[in-house]
């Protein structure tokens, strides 16, 4: 799955799931571009890095980088980091959203109870990032192909018993459907758009936060029939393989990595 001559935009890729999407990216052989709203996010959740940032871990695998800061749920910012990337790596043949996350507060996660702000907060870094960077990239891929993957979440197909994260699994589901929408609207173009569903993945930010929200714990990962919780590479693997050759003929789809959590009734 040679990514050789490809180059690749990254949202939400300084750090997390991003950063393990744009190595497992770099290893194949695509040049990145990092693009966060912010490029230090790793040191703030522990996150141990191999370099200063990750733009420089790309760099020492041979490959050719840059990091972009930007506010992308902002039309401007976004249109103005994509134009970086074409303007300093030359092309963009591959996009990945990732920025986002159920960043919200937990305890006020239930669909009765979401605060406007909360509202909001999630609609512009899950939904809005996503959709201003595929309208900006589009225009630099059509005549060459490219494949865009946009990130949702396993609560789009199971709802936990506390109900809890229902904004943002209303606001991934919302993501799922504009992917499908524009796999279909791009596939006479030659662009392929998928999304991924990852359930629960240690990254840092997961286990700076696990004792306080109640998530990674061993309990959760006995439940799992893999017995155990997804990492990001895990999820870098299935983003891989969208973005490759041997996806050739797979759009418009939803590809599960949940360990086979959603299999299970009760899930959460």
């Amino acid at each position: 799955m040679t990514l050789d001559g490809k180059v690749a935009a990254v949202t939400g890729g300084a750090g997390g799931m991003g950063r393990a999407f744009a190595l497992r990216l770099a290893h194949a052989g695509a040049d990145v571009a990092i693009l966060d709203i912010d490029l230090n996010v790793a040191a703030r959740y522990g996150e141990q890095l191999s370099a200063a940032s990750v733009p420089d871990e790309i760099r020492a695998l041979g490959r050719s980088s840059i990091g972009v800061e930007a506010d992308l749920s902002d039309p401007d910012g976004a249109t103005g980091a994509i134009e970086q990337v074409v303007a300093k790596l030359g092309r963009i043949d591959i996009l990945v959203n990732c920025a986002g996350g159920a960043i919200s507060p937990v305890e006020r996660s239930a669909a009765s109870m979401t605060p406007p702000e909360d509202v909001d907060l999630l609609f512009r870094a899950n939904f809005l990032t996503m959709i201003n960077c595929c309208r900006a990239a589009i225009p630099h891929m059509k005549g060459s192909g490219g494949a865009i993957v946009n990130l949702a979440t396993m609560g789009v197909d199971v709802t936990p018993p506390s109900g809890r994260h229902a904004m943002y699994s209303s606001v991934k589901a919302a993501v799922l459907r504009y992917t499908q929408s524009l796999a279909v609207e791009l596939g006479p173009e030659g662009i392929r758009v998928n999304c991924v569903s990852p359930g629960l993945i240690e990254t840092a930010r997961i286990k700076a936060s696990a004792a306080a929200r109640g998530l990674g714990t061993s309990k959760q990962a006995e439940a799992n029939p893999l017995r155990r919780l997804g990492t990001p590479e895990d999820v870098a693997g299935v983003v891989e393989f969208l973005v490759s050759d041997a996806a050739g003929y797979v759009t418009g789809e939803n590809i599960r990595v949940t360990g086979g959590s959603t299999l299970l009734s009760g899930t959460g």
